[in-house]
Parts: C-alpha cells; structure tokens; sequence
C-alpha cells in the first residue's frame, strides 16, 4: 500500500511570525555590527548575520562570513577566522562552486594543524571528506571520513560521530556496498535519536530511504521517506527540504507515478533555485527530463536534458578540474612548507637528542619498569576493586539522598507556586460559566493564570514563561508578582498600558539582577479588561492571541508579534489595545502556545492552531465544566505515548 505524501503543507503554510523574528534579529545584530569598535565583537556579529541570511540569500550569507574571516584575522584569532572559512567552504559547496569549497576546507586544515586543534580538525577532515565524494574520490573520502571519527570518539563526540557514521554511509552506498551502508545509516540514526537531533534523523531517514531505492526496495523507501517528511515543518534547512522533495520526485518516478514525479521535480526546482544551489538544480533538470520522455513529451524532455549538461558543465568542467588540482596542490605545498619549519626547529634542539644507544637502554628500563607496574596492579587489583566498589555504594547513596532533597525542593516550589496563584473559583464569582485548564509539563509550571478586581474592572491573563520547569517557574513568581504591583499598587488597569509597564519591570528586573540566561527570557501574555457594568472587554496582547465565538462564530484578535522582555526588541513597546462590546452568552478563551505546539498523532506533528480553532468550533456551544473535560480529552488522546512538549494553559469564560 502506497504512503500519501502530503508534504505540501510543510511548504507552503505561511510562516510570517518567524520571518518577523528572523528580521529583528537581523535588525538588532546589525546594530551591534555598526556601533562595534572591535574587530573580535565585527567578527561575531558578521558570522550570525551570515547564519541568519543563510536560508534566505545564501550569497549574502557568503559575503558577510567573508567580512568575519577578515575581521578575525584582523584581530589576530586564528579559531574565529578558521570557523569563517569552513562556514564559506559549507555555503560555496550548497552553491556547487567545489573549487572554492575545496580551497577553504584547505585553509582551514592549515590553521588546525599549525595550533594542533583535533577536535576542530575532526570538523574539517569530515567537510573534505564530502566534497571528494561528489567528485567520484571514494577512497580518499573514506580516508578522511575515518580520520576524522577517531578523533570523534576520542573526544566523546557523539554528534559529530552521528554526522561521520551517515556519510560513511554516503560513500558505501557509492560504492555499491548497500548492506554496510545501511549499517552505518541505523548507527548515525540511533545515536541522532539519542541525541534528539532532528536535523540529523531526518538526514538519516533520508538516505536509508535512498539506499532501499538503490536495492529496489521501495516500499521500505517509501516508509522513510514519509518518517522523514514527519519533521519538516521543524527544520530550517532550505537545501535539505529542496533535495528531499527531489527524492520523493525520484521515487514516483520509479513507480511510474509520472503526474506526481513532475510536481515534486518542479517544486524541487524552484526551492533550489531560490536558494541558487547548483547542484540540486541539476539533479531536477535530469528528473524532468526522465520524466517527460515517459509521458511522450520529446521536446520539454530534451530541452531540460540540455539544461541539466549546461550546468554540469558549469561545475565539471576541464578548467574547473585543473582549479581544483591546482587548489589540492597548493595544501600539499603548504603541507610540506609547514613540515620543513618543524624540521628547522628540531635541528635548533639537536644536541638535546638522546643517542641510539641511551635510547635502547631507555627502552628496555621503561619495558621492565612496565611490567613491575602490571604485576603490582594485578596483585593490587583485588583491594582496588573493593575499595571503589564501597565509594560507589556511598556515592550512589550520596546521590539517592540529594535527589530526594531536590525532588522534595521542587514539590515545595509547586505547593508555594499554587498558594500565590488565584484560585478558579474566582473566575466562576464572576463570569456565568468559566474554567482553567492547567498541565505542566515538569512539576513546576511557566505557564499561569492571573486575575484581579478593583472595582468594576475585572483582569484576566494568561501567561507564557520562557521556557519550563523550575526555571520558567522563577520567572512566573516574578511576572505573578509584578502583575499585581502594576494593577493594585500603581493602579494601572487597560490592558495596553498593564503590558507597556510590565514590559519596562521585566526588563530593568532581570538586567539589575543578572538574571538573562538567553537573549529571549520573557513572556506572552494575553490580557482582557471587562467592565462589569458596560459589559465591554478591553484586549492586548504580546505574542498571544484572544479567541471568542459570538452567535457560535469564532473570531481571532491577534496580539503584537513582540513579547514581554527579551532583548531582541526595542526596549520601548506599545501594545495595541482591541475594544469589543459582549454579549450575553458570548464566550472567551486565552491560552498559552503549549496546545498547539503539542506533537502527536499518527504522524506525529503538532496539534496546531487549526485544529484548535475546529475544536473549539465543536464544543463552544456546550457547558464550560464539559468543554474543558473534552478539550483534556482531545489533547491527551493526541499526544498519545509523547512526552508534553511543553506547559499548557487555556481559560474559557462565558459572560
């Protein structure tokens, strides 16, 4: 039975909400970029504009890693200019200009060598290793791919080892040993899952889907190609995207599935040419080609085959191959310049070598010195057996005993947690109908609810810490705290200006006290003001959005696309106030991301707003005390045996 790939969705749902952030990053690096005096601080700042330009203009991402090279071999750092250069090799290979990818791996190896930095080199022998792979050089590949997962696991790099293992698969599969390719795919899968990489699994579920289509298995390819569509929507990848709808393409193509390898092969195209990667232009142009000759259409078969030789040519071409020996020759000269200044500086210490004679004699007292060792170990074995076997049973008792303190800790942060926070029934003192629907995902929450009267006003808000557990959990008894000295201590009551002044609190609360672990530490907020009198609900939000059905039609009023704190933004901010007018029977709801973000479901993606807005839809007529038991309901079947990705929160009021 064939797998529908419905991977569309992944690609074409508007993602402005992230373009927005990507833009104010932008926007505040650059500033960064322009008040710098110093070179090390221009350097960082050009190398993540470059990351951040990466998915969007790749030749600006080149030019600004260009400016950080410049910039750290300006201030005389060698580590910051060698990461330049291996992040320009990286962009120049996703282009398919393997000249200059080549010459930058190159540079980079000279500098690890020369400071002697394994780790940094392991990076390096791993990137040659992938270029010498796409010119048809195996062997030297495997030769570089195995130096570098030595150093990897030598250091415990678990990471980087994932990343060899795949593509000492890649060069297998190349060869056509498919079953150890596969081998090393399932390794570089299971250490990736361990990990929880989703850039790395979903490269591993690609290419062992690849390698089943090379053993003319299919249907197994088509299993992991679904797995791997599954995490789409969770990279930001452009090349990779474009390269697996360029497989799927190849894959309907081999079940003669005609009409639907030309729809991936042309969206495949242009999300490569978007992002000018060369190579993957190529592989598309040769696929419609293959693909139009199947269906009769000789011509636009033809015309994309010419198109797929033009640009081969481009990159492969006789003047390009004599670059790229002249760039290998270079290294190698570099190499042996690089051997000869060694070589000079061990003839200046000649006369403190040792003779041949004193070094026999010093081997053979260092083999008898040895062996005494050996032999006194291994009378000496058994008390160090007993001895380590009695610290570890005070250690493991140790540990048992301080994580029952901390557990014991937690418990008593819980219990503090919910005495600050209002209680529901409040909100049902109120409103005719209302309920609180609260899940943390740790045993401390950063999600919480908030309420408070003075007078005829009535304020409710639903929080989102940054992040979750004990440490969203600080920021909640702050934000809990503040909330309250804002409305009852400094009588500020519209929602707007409850935001405005909470943001500038925040702000001056965490800098004074060191607090900021990361630069978006803050919160989104939805807030409502009703006046009991007039029956008109005030709104702002940060980040958030407020829901109501009126006559069972539900309306969205969006909030602003900044949140509460966090030091990407301007530090000044106003919050948009919306005015509705309610009426009787009229229902509100505020929550917080953790919903919709909840991953489940046969194919495990998030639950996402749509499906929320359709579940509300359902129940919206229903009594508040059942809704929220259908709505637990519904999550929780969704997420199945998942774990919560994150705290929950949602607040349902009927006026």
């Amino acid at each position: 039975m064939k797998y529908c790939f419905t991977f569309l969705i992944f690609i074409l749902i508007p993602v402005l909400g992230v373009g927005q952030d990507r833009a104010h990053q932008l926007d505040s690096i650059k500033a960064v970029l322009e008040a710098a005096n110093n070179d090390s601080v221009k350097a960082e700042a050009c190398y993540e504009l470059a990351k951040l330009s990466e998915t969007e203009n790749i030749y600006e991402a080149i030019e600004y890693t260009k400016s950080s090279a410049e910039f750290g071999l300006a201030s005389g750092l060698d580590r910051t200019a060698a990461r330049a250069y291996n992040y320009l090799g990286i962009l120049y290979f996703g282009v398919g200009d393997y000249e200059k990818t080549l010459n930058y791996f190159y540079d980079v190896l000279n500098i690890y060598e020369q400071i002697q930095d394994s780790v940094e080199l392991a990076k390096v022998y791993n990137n040659v290793g992938l270029i010498l792979i796409d010119l048809g050089r195996a062997e030297e590949a495997v030769e570089y791919y195995n130096k570098s997962l030595r150093i990897k696991r030598s250091k415990g790099d678990k990471l980087g080892e994932a990343n060899t293992l795949s593509n000492l698969g890649l060069v297998h599969a190349e060869q056509g040993d498919y079953s150890l390719a596969h081998k090393y795919f399932k390794k570089s899968l299971k250490v990736d899952e361990e990990l929880n990489q989703t850039i790395g699994v979903f490269k591993d579920l690609s290419n062992l889907a690849d390698n089943y289509i090379n053993r003319d298995m299919y249907d197994s390819a088509e299993y992991y190609y679904t797995r791997a569509m599954s995490l789409m929507d969770q990279i930001d990848q452009q090349y990779n995207k474009s390269e697996l709808v360029r497989r799927i393409g190849r894959l309907n193509y081999l079940n003669a599935e005609y009409d639907r390898a030309l729809e991936k092969y042309t969206m495949a195209l242009q999300m490569a040419e978007q992002i000018k990667a060369k190579l993957l232009i190529g592989k598309n142009y040769l696929g419609l080609s293959e693909v139009y000759k199947k269906l009769g259409d000789y011509k636009m078969a033809l015309d994309n085959y010419e198109k797929y030789v033009a640009i081969n040519q481009e990159q492969f071409s006789e003047e390009q191959a004599q670059k790229l020996a002249q760039v290998e020759n270079n290294f190698q000269i570099k190499q042996r310049e690089n051997k000869i200044e060694l070589l000079n500086k061990e003839a200046e210490i000649k006369d403190l070598r040792l003779s041949n004679t004193q070094m026999v004699i010093y081997w053979l007292a260092g083999i008898v010195l040895l062996i005494s060792v050996i032999i006194m170990l291994q009378i000496r074995k058994n008390n160090y057996k007993t001895k380590a076997n009695n610290l570890l049973r005070v250690q493991n008792e140790e540990i048992i005993e301080k994580n029952r303190n901390i557990m014991d800790s937690i418990l008593c942060a819980k219990n503090i947690q919910q005495a600050i926070l209002p209680e529901d029934d409040k909100l049902n003192s109120v409103f005719q109908e209302a309920f609180v629907m609260a899940k943390a995902r740790d045993v401390v929450s950063g999600d919480f609810y908030w309420f408070a009267e003075k007078g005829d006003k009535v304020l409710i808000a639903a929080v989102d810490c940054t992040g979750h557990g004990v440490p969203a959990a600080f920021l909640n008894v702050m934000g809990n705290s503040l909330l309250n000295q804002i409305v009852y201590e400094a009588n500020v009551l519209n929602p707007g200006d409850v935001l405005t002044e909470l943001n500038k609190r925040v702000l001056r609360s965490l800098k004074s006290n060191k607090l900021y672990t990361q630069v978006d530490d803050g919160m989104d907020i939805g807030i409502c003001m009703m006046d009991r009198n007039t029956k008109k609900l005030t709104f702002a939000g940060a980040k958030r959005p407020m829901y109501f059905f009126h006559n069972s039609e539900l309306n969205v009023v969006k909030g602003e696309h900044y949140p509460v704190g966090g030091v990407l933004y301007a530090a000044e901010r106003q919050y948009k106030e919306h005015e509705l007018n309610l009426m009787p029977n009229d229902s509100v709801y505020l929550f917080t991301d953790g919903l919709v973000d909840q991953f489940g479901g046969d194919e495990n993606k998030k639950f996402m707003y749509a499906r929320f807005k359709k579940l509300l839809k359902d129940v919206c007529e229903k009594p508040m005390s059942e809704q929220k038991k259908i709505i637990e309901s519904e999550l929780m079947k969704w997420q199945g045996e998942n774990e919560q990705t994150d705290d929950m929160l949602l607040i349902g009021v009927r006026v």
